[in-house]
């Protein structure tokens, strides 16, 4: 079936897309829609105010002047060699394609079966395939053997195992992963996420996404509509949720800043060169019940950091985990941030670090202090059962009860959802810790 091209005015950033459109339009080819307005999106958002957006990359790239524009955004930096703008002759748009080509070639990226010819005629297949590896390369920064949606799945099913996510498809539609991710990256900018109905699947979807955009500048480059869709494209999804995984972005941020509160005296500042020693590595492993051979005595001259980082990923295996970053690769001192990110942040998921959720109800419940540790999960909820002494009656108000994080500082109740509930033998108090570590909650009345 012959594919028909037409222009369509985008949501988000204002920005138009190109529409590639059947004869007869079907579900079937609703994916690659997706990706061609994705893509488009994305590019737009690199080349910022450089020129006129693209509005069809089956032609706005065949003179090769916007290409090498986006490329010179890509790396920062100029390319090297005359560019001919104005009307250029079709020798002249490919000698200017191909010094977009010979830049990337030399920045690593990996061009398979694309030329200057296949762009300057404008082979909108192959041109989405150069999109994507754009993508890979400067926006998930993947060149690791480990395939990146297998990378980026597991960083997601690290910070939120409630939602058991496995795909980047229809996991995303009714608009509860992003709302919880989102809530996972700032703690209760979505703390109602648990209670959204996948009928009002795109309303939800722009809510989450208006959201990531207000709070953390994540622009829209896949719609509401798209992101809600049965046939949303995998590839349009992992380019958005890559803003998040991002050097620096919000879930890049926020599984660092739970490195910290389990490893504060570590105090490390980025899932890069920080990791090179295996120091950040064992700490972390250690403070989640890993056994780190000679700890706390450990050496960190150079000579060292192979068989520290060794140590470390052989205690994080005993703790039943599968590395997917080997010591070889996190020695490095360009070492790809997503796999230290993903290593990280299963660890501090791990059981182990999010046991001790501590309860203390008060005597005057019963003769003795009624102290027990229980285990939970963070994002889940947590039940503490209180029993009133014989005769000791208790209202809903009369209930005072305080919990401490993992800084030692009193948490604010609706950040841990606070509920308390009467019963038939006393009291029933929940609470939904927020990240890994140690609660303490005390109850008394």
């Amino acid at each position: 079936m012959p594919y028909v091209y037409s222009h369509q005015a985008l949501s988000g950033e204002g920005r138009a897309a190109k529409s590639l459109r059947t004869a007869s339009v079907d579900d079937r080819s609703r994916w690659i829609h997706i990706q061609l307005n994705t893509f488009t999106n994305w590019s737009n958002e690199q080349l910022g105010r450089l020129g006129p957006p693209i509005t069809d990359l089956g032609t706005d790239f065949s003179d090769g002047t916007r290409l090498i524009a986006l490329v010179e955004a890509l790396q920062k930096r100029t390319c090297t060699g005359k560019i001919y703008r104005n009307n250029p002759s079709e020798i002249q748009m490919l000698m200017n394609v191909q010094m977009a080509l010979d830049a990337l070639r030399e920045d690593g990226v990996k061009l398979v079966n694309i030329g200057s010819h296949d762009i300057v005629e404008g082979n909108m297949k192959l041109i989405l395939g150069l999109v994507w590896c754009l993508i890979l390369r400067y926006q998930i920064a993947s060149r690791t053997k480990i395939p990146p949606r297998k990378l980026m799945l597991a960083w997601i099913q690290a910070v939120l195992p409630e939602l058991k996510i496995s795909n980047f498809r229809t996991n995303w539609n009714d608009g509860k992963a992003l709302s919880a991710l989102l809530d996972y990256c700032q703690p209760g900018v979505f703390v109602h996420w648990r209670q959204l109905s996948s009928r009002d699947a795109l309303n939800n979807c722009r809510r989450a996404l208006q959201v990531a955009q207000a709070q953390f500048a994540i622009p829209q480059v896949v719609s509401p509509e798209d992101l809600s869709s049965p046939d949303l494209d995998e590839l349009s999804c992992m380019t958005y949720i890559s803003y998040f995984m991002k050097r620096d972005g919000p879930g890049y941020r926020a599984t660092l800043n739970r490195v910290n509160q389990l490893i504060p005296e570590a105090r490390v500042a980025d899932f890069q060169r920080t990791w090179n020693d295996g120091l950040a590595l064992c700490h972390l492993v250690h403070s989640v019940g890993g056994r780190i051979p000679g700890w706390p005595n450990l050496r960190f001259d150079p000579t060292q950091w192979m068989k520290n980082l060794h140590s470390g990923l052989m205690a994080a295996m005993e703790l039943g985990l599968k590395p997917m970053i080997t010591a070889k690769e996190m020695v490095e001192p360009d070492v790809e941030h997503l796999g230290v990110m993903v290593l990280a942040a299963e660890l501090c998921g791990l059981p182990a670090v999010e046991r001790s959720t501590r309860t203390h109800a008060s005597p005057s419940f019963d003769s003795e202090p009624n102290i027990e540790e229980t285990s939970c999960h963070i994002h889940q909820q947590v039940n503490l059962d209180l029993a009133f002494a014989d005769g000791h009656e208790v209202s809903l108000s009369d209930l005072d009860a305080v919990v401490v994080g993992p800084d030692g500082t009193r948490v604010d109740e609706q950040t841990v959802q606070l509920l308390k509930t009467l019963t038939i033998r006393g009291a029933v108090v929940s609470l939904v810790p927020p990240m890994p570590g140690p609660y303490e909650a005390s109850v008394a009345a």
